[in-house]
């Protein structure tokens, strides 16, 4: 399905840091194109390499 990125909040981990074996995430906050917004967790890996940002149209299949 076509989102629309609205907001992307990097998790807060505290003090203790990220999880050990886990990846750090980030809440993004999308709206599709019924105009139905939702949050999903998306790896802060996946947002970097694939250059997403805050605007921006992406598909996303959960």
């Amino acid at each position: 399905m076509k989102y629309t990125v609205l907001e992307i909040f990097e998790e807060d981990y505290g003090c203790e840091g990220v999880p050990e074996n886990e990846e750090p995430m980030c809440s993004v906050l999308v709206r599709n194109e019924n105009g139905i917004e939702k949050w999903l967790k998306i790896s802060d890996n996946y947002l970097t390499q694939h250059n997403i940002r805050k605007g921006e149209a992406i598909e996303w299949n959960e």
